[in-house]
């Protein structure tokens, strides 16, 4: 039998749009190739180098067990300052990560290689109990994410232990969402300027909340919103002349107030905040006597815009590039839903 060698890595589907590496393996003759699930020169060298070492070294190297609690925490930062989450995402990471960190601390498990797909089966069982198959379904594809990153952060060979665990396809339910007058009556309970502003630019902008929160002083010029979106990906958005009324209310009455830097946040009591509560958006709501169809939350606000665009006509392209989506069919298949009289109408010839 021949000695195995090792090719230098190429990205071999480059013409199909990957820019992932592949790294080469020749035995008895024989090349293969295996994907290195990185796009990084560098960490494709350094498996190229690691081959070759265990190749020509007398004895192969003992790899050093990897901490699962310090592989946690660095995959968290990774999400946070790399990937640049918003705070909510990370602490959705962090809760859904926690709780295999537990189970693993009660099994005695302290390594990422004690983690096998048993391992991983059995925390599947005894966690997705009494969960949604949505919620279980999203825990399921966050544990796959982080084994994916362990794998290629430390170069680590073999399948994921939770590729083989399957949850049921969750059940898709219609986005509830507020008609345009609701939305304005809801704007109109706010409990003050600040939160009135916000609303309106979640509402008649579809800006995430974090986004609107977030927002500088300087970010609304030349008819257009500036700002950092989901991903740290720069977008500007488009004002409405609805959204104008609302946020020139708004900037007039900040014009009294002390220090009007532009670079300072648009909304100071908001922008302080740890995490916006839902209770002002319930509370203002309930004063505007919407029906509640479903628990009321700030995401709403965006279903809304994009939906009520559609309902009145814009097109689905328009609406993808206002929303800010990859492709259209996203959009469609989310926030394309429609009133009951709006298909009574549509059926009419």
């Amino acid at each position: 039998m021949s000695e195995t060698r090792y090719l230098l890595p190429q990205r071999r589907n480059k013409t199909k749009g990957s820019d992932f590496f592949y790294g080469g393996i020749v035995e008895n003759g024989i090349p293969r190739w295996i994907s290195l699930k990185t796009k990084s020169y560098k960490v494709a060298m350094d498996w190229y180098n690691k081959m070759q070492a265990c190749r020509y070294s007398p004895e192969k190297p003992q790899a050093k067990p990897i901490n699962i609690e310090s592989a946690a925490d660095a995959f968290l930062r990774d999400i946070e300052n790399t990937r640049r989450r918003v705070a909510g995402t990370v602490r959705l990471y962090q809760r859904h990560l926690k709780q295999f960190r537990n189970f693993c601390r009660e099994k005695g498990i302290m390594s990422i290689s004690q983690a096998t797909p048993s391992v991983c089966s059995e925390f599947a069982q005894t966690a997705f109990v009494n969960l949604t198959a949505h919620t279980a379904k999203n825990k399921v594809t966050l544990l796959r994410q982080f084994f994916s990153w362990i794998q290629e952060h430390y170069g680590i060979d073999g399948k994921n232990p939770f590729k083989k665990i399957i949850v049921s396809k969750p059940k898709s339910a219609p986005r509830q969402f507020w008609t345009v007058e609701e939305c304005e009556k809801i704007i109109s309970a706010a409990p003050n300027p600040e939160y009135k502003c916000w609303f309106a630019l979640m509402a008649f902008a579809g800006l995430r909340m974090e986004e609107a929160r977030h927002l500088k002083r300087s970010s609304i010029q030349d008819g257009y919103i500036h700002l950092v979106g989901k991903g740290g990906k720069a977008a500007k958005v488009p004002v409405s002349a609805k959204l104008k009324s609302y946020i020139n209310e708004y900037l007039t009455g900040l014009l009294n107030m002390p220090c009007p830097n532009s670079a300072i946040p648009l909304f100071p009591a908001l922008s302080s905040l740890h995490v916006a509560r839902t209770e002002t958006l319930c509370k203002a709501a309930e004063k505007a006597g919407i029906e509640q169809r479903g628990k009321a939350h700030y995401h709403r606000f965006r279903h809304s815009f994009a939906s009520n665009l559609l309902r009145t006509g814009r097109s689905i392209k328009a609406v993808q590039m206002l929303m800010r989506h990859e492709n259209v069919t996203l959009t469609l298949n989310i926030y394309g839903h429609l009133l009951p009289s709006d298909l009574e109408e549509a059926v009419e010839l």
